[in-house]
């Protein structure tokens, strides 16, 4: 980024970035998205319908008007060093090869290697001043087809109603971007887990729920506790931040009626952390052993796909090296995912 270039059009991802990227180069589009909660669809001008359905708005409508468009000039990616800048990156690549732009980046994390995953979970995200890498005007290199490419069928991949080939990629491509491992734990660890002859809830599902007592907590008790316990949990977070903890056990106590969580609201609280306490229903700790109905749990739509789904049961499964991989409830397991 040594000097503006003309018929560009930047894309930052997330606010912070987009105001100090705005004050050198021009026109910024912000994506406010975040891609690894919730449904995405490959077709473009559907995208933000379905985006829009999951949040109630449209978090990006600008960067979803200009990527639909039939024809238009290069795109450049502020790209910071997380999962979920990785595959809204896939997703601005996807677009640009359908219409013939070329796709520049600004690699907000060349120095930034972070700690590789281990085990199950997804390393905690990488924290980077974004607005102290643009203030050093870090240089703005494009992409040749082949990585536009990869990168696009990644997306598609996301987006199909099957998670596994998405899956696989994940746990066999480490190689091909540093990001590609923990956005393969963090997609593999929304589905319910095949271990032995059990089927247990979700990797992340269970550090949520492991948190739960008979007690009344409330989502910021509960997000304090696994930070001091170390459990994991945090990690996670930092990926879909903390607001997420409350959607996700306000859905495990709507549905069915809350059999298993269970739920009490306190009006005056502004904060949606404190808004709402949860607890087990008496006997629902079982659920944390053995998940006997994946309809038992609620769904939880990611990428094309959906998790908990009994019509369609994939199962998160670990190969000979602990990497996570997702295939179909019934089909054999395989000792690596490449099998």
């Amino acid at each position: 980024m040594t000097k503006p270039r003309k018929n560009v059009v930047y894309v930052a991802i997330g606010r912070v970035a987009g105001a100090e990227l705005a004050k050198n180069v021009s026109p910024v589009l912000n994506d406010d998205d975040n891609l690894l909660l919730g449904p995405s669809s490959a077709e473009p001008r559907r995208h933000p319908a379905v985006r829009a359905r999951y949040w109630g708005s449209s978090p990006s409508a600008k960067l979803d008007k200009e990527l639909a468009r039939r024809r238009g000039p290069a795109i450049c990616v502020a790209l910071p060093p997380t999962p979920g800048g990785l595959l809204s990156f896939c997703r601005v690549c996807a677009s640009a090869i359908e219409r013939n732009r070329a796709v520049s980046v600004i690699d907000l994390g060349r120095e930034l290697l972070g700690e590789p995953p281990q085990g199950p979970d997804p390393a905690k995200a990488i924290e980077a001043d974004v607005s102290e890498v643009l203030r050093r005007k870090p240089p703005m290199a494009e992409r040749s087809s082949l990585e536009v490419a990869l990168a696009a069928t990644l997306w598609h991949l996301w987006c199909r109603r099957s998670p596994v080939a998405f899956s696989r990629f994940c746990a066999s491509g480490g190689r091909l971007h540093p990001q590609l491992a923990n956005l393969g734990r963090y997609h593999a660890g929304q589905f319910p887990r095949h271990v032995g002859q059990v089927v247990l809830l979700s990797r992340f599902d269970e550090l949520v729920l492991r948190e739960l007592s008979r007690e009344w907590l409330t989502p910021l008790d509960m997000f304090v506790n696994a930070m001091k316990a170390r459990t994991g949990l945090y990690d996670w977070f930092t990926h879909m931040g903390d607001l997420y903890l409350t959607r996700r056990l306000l859905e495990w106590a709507r549905h069915g009626q809350g059999r298993s969580v269970e739920r009490r609201e306190h009006p005056g609280e502004p904060s949606d952390m404190k808004r709402w306490s949860f607890r087990w229903r008496a006997g629902s700790e079982a659920l944390l052993d053995a998940l006997p109905d994946l309809r038992i749990a609620p769904p939880v739509p990611i990428g094309g796909a959906v998790a908990y789904d009994a019509g369609r049961p994939w199962v998160c499964r670990f190969d000979l090296r602990g990497t996570p991989y997702l295939s179909r409830l019934g089909a054999a397991a395989t000792r690596d995912p490449l099998a």
